[in-house]
């Protein structure tokens, strides 16, 4: 009997094995190979030209899983790509606003959801990802950061990873258990002297942490390892050289 996939019913936080992910459609081809051999397939994504140059791909710019079975899509989002995002089973809603390539106009669908809450600024959020966020009982919490989701590692429904003060003081106020490490600036991402340690990270099961180079070569790597051990994550590294910011790693399927 075969088991078709399903859309993983916790937004970021799959329960079990990830089956299929949502990635940068420029991601690099040994980060492909090496998710295959977890057994995890990639849907890539389509550049967006609206964006800056190094964030064109990025699907945590471009996309947010609200809730299970939902996702909402940045004007002149690839059409393949939600096409094989709504052949998965996903609901997909095309957002109101259209992105360009100056901060903050390009944050509209950065969002961290994070069990019953979503980090983002509210001030520069799409209007469309509020509202489901609202019907779907998702706790908004505004954060000064526009890049939520790039900032923000998302470990499990009650913990997180992050560099950005803003992010952390708000995660401790509702009660999430997070890091707060040290910029890592040796996660690469062209065009910035610098990428966020959610763009290089994302869950492929309950217990593994896929990021998208060697984990050993974080700066903060030991302490990292230390916060996923606590939570019951081993990190997988997709990769034996440095770390890319690549826009997330987001779980979409699991069996």
């Amino acid at each position: 009997m075969i088991t078709l996939p399903k859309p993983v019913s916790t937004p970021y936080v799959p329960q079990t094995p990830v089956s299929k992910v949502l990635i940068a459609g420029d991601a690099p081809d040994g980060i492909i190979k090496k998710l295959l051999s977890y057994g995890v397939e990639s849907v890539k994504t389509g550049s967006l030209e609206n964006l800056p140059r190094g964030l064109m791909y990025h699907p945590d710019m471009q996309f947010v899983n609200i809730c299970e079975g939902l996702i909402v899509y940045a004007k002149g989002a690839n059409s393949q790509t939600v096409k094989k995002l709504n052949d998965l089973g996903f609901e997909l809603i095309e957002g109101d606003t259209l992105l360009n390539d100056e901060y903050p106009y390009d944050i509209a669908y950065n969002c961290a959801v994070v069990g019953k809450y979503a980090f983002l600024n509210i001030n520069h959020t799409d209007k469309k990802v509020l509202e489901l966020l609202e019907k779907c009982r998702i706790i908004p919490v505004h954060t000064r950061q526009g890049y939520a989701k790039c900032s923000t590692a998302i470990i499990n429904q009650e913990a997180i990873i992050t560099a950005d003060i803003t992010i952390h003081e708000n995660a401790v106020r509702v009660g999430i258990d997070s890091l707060l490490i040290p910029p890592q600036k040796n996660i690469r991402l062209r065009g910035y002297d610098y990428g966020f340690i959610g763009g290089c990270t994302g869950l492929i099961s309950e217990t593994q942490m896929a990021f998208a180079g060697d984990f050993n070569l974080l700066n903060s790597s030991e302490i990292i390892g230390k916060f996923l051990e606590k939570h019951g994550v081993k990190p997988v590294s997709l990769d034996n050289s440095c770390i890319h910011d690549i826009g997330s790693i987001i779980p979409l399927c699991s069996v």
